[in-house]
């Protein structure tokens, strides 16, 4: 598949691999920001190819990057090769897994290479809501900045801290969008109307038209069938006992949300909204109105819950979970 970054158009946004030796000479380093996605090859339903959440961290890197060159024309961006190293991904055939500690030792030895050659602004973008995905890479920031000064973040943890305060709930955000309410959007956390949406957007050929058949599926609708009452949300203690339940419930389903409502036309306008907003958050990073160590997810005062690979082993025994693709 052809990455949403290699689009042409894209105002001072740089391939990292078609530069030569004096085009790195010349570089601005005070100027520019290195881009970079890390997300994973991941099932998302039956209707949606498995690059899913690594397209859709492209174009939206992509995308704020175009924003934010409108508005500082001095700006560059340098775009590498995205990875595909990643987390918590769906159990099911198709998705790759990586330990956690895989995730930061890549990207803290990326960190390294891009400071010793003078690169301060380092953006890690992602489109994953695992938090033994998106926390690895905060790790890897925190080092890297720790240990050579770079200001070196995971722009998905600062955009959901932003948002939706750690959760993975965008029915606030994008339920004003025509075509879709903030009732239908209300479970989309994976694979359902907004993902389709921005896929369509982005790949809509490589989307299986059969997405229109699909229902409503969510944990909450599950829990209903079972009897049990929704989940409580809006703490960080309650996003801590909700993974439990997002475990197990993604052992049986591919997708969370109602794919039926997408359209290409609403995923454009979803990815302008986040973009914008990402724009504005990156920003303040940019100019040191925010500092990488307030870049953080809400949950990062957790991190050794999920940075532990002895504890997830035993959580994921206790929980009885069948990881098959690990």
């Amino acid at each position: 598949m052809e990455s949403p970054a290699t689009e042409a158009g894209r105002a001072n946004v740089r391939e990292w691999k078609d530069l030569t030796g004096s085009d790195f000479a010349a570089m601005d380093r005070a100027k520019t920001v290195v881009l970079l996605t890390c997300s994973p090859l991941e099932v998302h339903g039956p209707h949606l190819p498995v690059i899913t959440d690594n397209a859709e961290a492209e174009a939206l890197s992509i995308r704020a990057a175009e924003v934010l060159s409108e508005r500082d024309p001095s700006l560059q961006f340098v775009h590498l090769p995205p990875i595909y190293v990643a987390a918590d991904v769906l159990p099911h055939p198709g998705s790759v897994m990586f330990r956690p500690s895989t995730i930061t030792r890549v990207l803290s030895d990326l960190g390294r290479s891009l400071a010793r050659q003078g690169f301060v602004h380092i953006w890690i973008a992602s489109f994953h809501g695992g938090p033994r995905h998106f926390i690895p890479i905060e790790v890897a920031c925190e080092r890297t900045n720790r240990r050579y000064g770079t200001k070196m973040i995971c722009a998905f943890s600062l955009l959901i801290s932003r948002l939706t305060k750690g959760g993975s709930e965008l029915s606030s955000i994008l339920g004003h969008i025509d075509g879709v309410t903030p009732d239908d959007l209300r479970g989309d956390h994976h694979g359902g109307a907004i993902e389709t949406s921005m896929m369509l957007h982005i790949v809509g050929d490589r989307v299986d038209p059969r997405y229109r058949e699909l229902g409503q599926r969510t944990l909450d609708l599950k829990r209903a069938e079972e009897g049990l009452p929704p989940l409580p949300a809006g703490g960080v203690l309650d996003l801590v006992k909700g993974f439990k339940h997002k475990l197990k419930y993604y052992e049986t389903e591919t997708y969370s949300g109602k794919p039926q409502l997408a359209s290409a036309e609403i995923g454009r306008e979803m990815m302008d909204v986040l973009a914008r907003h990402t724009a504005d958050a990156l920003e303040e990073v940019l100019h040191g109105r925010l500092a990488p160590e307030q870049c953080h997810s809400p949950i990062w005062s957790l991190r050794w819950i999920f940075t532990s690979e002895t504890l997830g082993r035993l959580f994921e025994r206790a929980v009885k979970y069948k990881q098959r693709v690990f």
